[in-house]
């Protein structure tokens, strides 16, 4: 029984000392391939109108779906610069991966990696993550991109907000993205819905951590509430914005400014209350 043990695990050993071997010989063969791939190889794809895609595929559609994400992945992960016409031909790869199986994830996450964080074909991107993010309804990722995608790459702060309130509804989002959608919305100069927003959010929440969070951010909100408000008084009054929110009291408009519950005085910057 010993001896039979011991032949057992040597064979074990073997087994493992081979498959390793091979993949490091594998991986090596690869790379070398890499590195010799002629600098003329550019990622390429047949423009299809989804309809006969989808016809074409069939019953197989889950698999052309991975084959054509594949086919565009194989070309990013080689040593290519890439080229303008490189980009469309992964958009279009990517938008026809996402016709056949608009469920898959990682479709989604390789078109914000490799469309959106370039910079370069953002509207692109979010048209593609838009499919994603109607299609997974149980899922928040995809809306976090399009809101952070618009945020960061658009500046467009009402947009961004928009789908980081929808996206903020759906299971498992915690306080980050209702949060910093009413930031969003408060920047964009949106402050009463972001008011709202919130107060509808908090019978939602169970956690009294988050609804401690909640409520100070609808008190600081409401404070620069006040303080819009009364900006737009002094305009009206005095023909001009007010350089500083002192003017506001100096005016006599507010009596004092609204405390802020950050512990930090309110500022304005650019025409925009910080908090």
């Amino acid at each position: 029984m010993l001896t039979s043990g011991k032949s057992r695990s040597a064979f074990l050993l073997l087994v493992v000392l081979l498959v390793g071997c091979t993949y490091v010989c594998s991986l090596i063969n690869v790379r070398k391939h890499l590195d010799n791939l002629p600098s003329s190889e550019r990622a390429e794809t047949v423009s299809i109108s989804p309809v006969v895609l989808e016809i074409a595929a069939g019953e197989f559609r889950g698999l052309m779906a991975d084959y054509i994400l594949l086919k565009g992945i194989t070309f990013l992960g080689g040593r290519w610069e890439t080229t303008d016409s490189d980009l469309e031909a992964i958009h279009t790869l990517f938008r026809q991966s996402l016709t056949l199986d608009p469920y898959f994830f990682q479709t989604c996450f390789l078109t914000q990696a490799f469309l959106a964080w370039q910079g370069v074909k953002v509207e692109e991107a979010i048209e593609l993550l838009k499919i994603t993010h109607i299609h997974r309804d149980w899922d928040w990722q995809a809306g976090f991109f399009i809101g952070f995608d618009y945020y960061y790459f658009l500046n467009n702060n009402i947009a961004a907000s928009e789908y980081l309130m929808e996206t903020s509804r759906r299971p498992d989002t915690g306080s980050l993205i209702p949060m910093l959608a009413a930031r969003l919305s408060q920047k964009g100069g949106e402050t009463e819905t972001a008011i709202a927003f919130l107060k509808t959010m908090y019978p939602t929440i169970e956690a009294e951590a988050i609804r401690s969070q909640i409520d100070m951010r609808l008190e600081a909100l409401e404070g620069v509430l006040l303080i819009e408000k009364a900006m737009a008084t002094f305009e009206s009054s005095f023909n001009h914005p007010p350089e500083s929110l002192r003017e506001l009291v100096s005016s006599g408009i507010l009596e004092k400014l609204p405390d802020n519950p950050y512990e930090k005085p309110f500022t304005l910057e650019d025409g925009v209350i910080i908090f």
